[in-house]
């Protein structure tokens, strides 16, 4: 079953400006944010924008951490957008194509960690940054 949290998500002046400006800088701070609301929820981040290139598979899984008291690993996607109202919302941007796409690169990313934990986790943080920037993080079983 997916659980979605929403969480205000204060932006100091420097994180601001960057939210105004282009789209990779847009990115860059959804995925600080996503990553600091991880760790604050009890993760540990073993790898950011892990990409596999080999054969047919090519892709990047954004962030990737370990909750030890879950006993799982956790595969984040993150999106962000500047203004929900104009262009739909961070959390609209993951269809079924992507997230089965998400799904390979993680098994790919697991063969290679090698890492001691039965479970893992798929989670979508939505950054929709405007007039009052929202974190929505939506946890889901893979």
């Amino acid at each position: 079953m997916d659980t979605l949290t929403c969480h205000p998500c204060p932006l100091d002046a420097a994180e601001l400006a960057r939210a105004g400006r282009d789209d990779p800088a847009t990115g860059a701070l959804g995925e600080e944010l996503a990553a600091r609301h991880l760790v604050a929820d009890g993760c540990d981040l073993v790898a950011r924008n892990w990409r596999l290139y080999a054969g047919e598979l090519r892709g990047e899984l954004d962030l990737i951490g370990v909750d030890t008291a879950e006993g799982c690993v956790v595969v984040c996607e993150v999106k962000a957008r500047r203004d929900a109202s104009r262009f739909g919302g961070a959390l609209s941007a993951v269809p079924p194509r992507k997230a089965a796409k998400i799904r390979a690169l993680t098994a790919a990313f697991l063969r290679e960690a090698r890492l001691p934990y039965p479970r893992v986790r798929l989670d979508v943080i939505a950054v929709d940054l405007g007039r009052d920037p929202v974190l929505h993080h939506v946890l889901a079983a893979l």
